[in-house]
């Protein structure tokens, strides 16, 4: 339930109060995002649709109707975790409002948790962020992306998944012990399987990165585009990467925002003498966006959030602005309609058009 006091009434008077619930919050978009200064305290604005009115002290207004709201949220918080929800984005407690919701957390979550808290409680004199309310509420957090990821910037072994699975269960006990996490009996071999069936793709797409990176470092003029977009596919062909990944719709994208403003040109990592293992940790930011995908058609209506500390990863993902996720086969499907941050409609060229296109 919500409830909200203003802060004077009409022409002076007595501040009014409205309580509602069952209310569906609009995400935050990919340029309230741009915008926002995650690591000072946020002002956001906030639209709720849907919601059924509980009580008021507004005249004419009446308990069970709908109401829908909107109101700018000034917090003392910052919101250094970024949680991605379907539709865009929330701080990270906003996005798990709704009991149940499964965190899906990724390595430098892990950190910020562990760092801030201790047996529940929050550690020393800091900074108060949204992440500081998951000591408040009955989270369930997955740690699946923790262990895929490893922590040697390589694809771990099935002894460092194991130890990896080990020490980010201890790690989120120690500092959340209330939360509910979702680890079982078949959380290490889920998660050797889910290794094992990425590791050619991931083999390819590593080598695929690596093959244009040294012509992703510069910016690109906007004369250019067009023959750099076609040296990506055809770099993605060599290399057997499906032309509809999103680890290519991510480069055609670093190529066409101009000055190497796009979120996912940073996410890629380009640099002079550009590694597989750079290559390696941009992988799993795409594939951390992948399995989330997955959720999502596996599991539609089941409340989730992929709860990441990259701006840049947050930013990809609202301006990809996916939805109407579904299997298809034994595979994924879904839409997408990327914003102007990503592909400028000033180029005059079609992203859709280069993915699609045959071989």
């Amino acid at each position: 339930m919500f409830t909200f006091t203003e802060l004077e009434g009409p022409e002076g008077g007595d501040p009014r109060t409205l309580s509602f619930a069952n209310a569906q919050v609009q995400p935050l978009d990919f340029a309230t995002l741009q915008c926002a200064k995650i690591h000072r305290p946020v002002t956001i604005p906030l639209v709720w649709r849907g919601g059924t009115l509980i009580d008021t002290t507004i005249e004419g207004r009446a308990p069970g109707e709908t109401v829908n709201a909107s109101a700018t949220l000034e917090s003392p918080f910052t919101s250094k975790a970024i949680g991605l929800v379907k539709g865009g984005w929330f701080p990270s407690a906003f996005a798990v409002m709704y009991q149940k919701t499964t965190v899906l957390v990724d390595r430098n979550v892990v950190s910020q948790i562990t760092s801030r808290f201790e047996n529940g409680k929050r550690r020393g004199k800091q900074e108060p962020d949204f992440i500081d309310l998951f000591a408040d509420q009955p989270i369930r957090i997955n740690p699946l992306l923790f262990v895929l990821e490893g922590n040697r910037r390589t694809i771990p072994t099935p002894d460092e998944a194991a130890a990896q699975l080990a020490e980010v269960e201890m790690k989120l006990r120690a500092a959340l012990p209330e939360a509910e996490l979702a680890i079982g009996p078949d959380s290490l071999k889920g998660a050797l399987g889910l290794i094992e069936d990425s590791r050619a793709s991931l083999d390819c797409k590593q080598r695929f990165l690596r093959h244009i990176a040294p012509r992703m470092i510069s910016p690109v003029a906007q004369r250019d585009v067009e023959a750099r977009w076609k040296q990506i596919i055809e770099a993605a062909d060599l290399h057997s990467v499906p032309r509809q990944s999103l680890v290519v719709l991510a480069a055609l994208s670093a190529v066409a925002v101009p000055n190497g403003k796009s979120p996912a040109k940073r996410l890629l990592k380009f640099r002079n003498g550009y590694t597989e293992a750079d290559a390696y940790n941009a992988l799993a930011d795409l594939r951390a966006i992948e399995l989330f995908i997955g959720c999502h058609c596996l599991f539609p209506e089941e409340p989730m959030q992929l709860c990441t500390g990259d701006k840049d990863m947050a930013l990809l993902w609202s301006g990809l602005q996916a939805s109407n996720f579904r299997r298809s086969g034994t595979g994924f499907s879904y839409d997408m309609a990327p914003v102007e941050g990503l592909f400028p409609e000033s180029l005059g060229l079609s992203w859709k058009d280069f993915m699609e296109e045959e071989k």
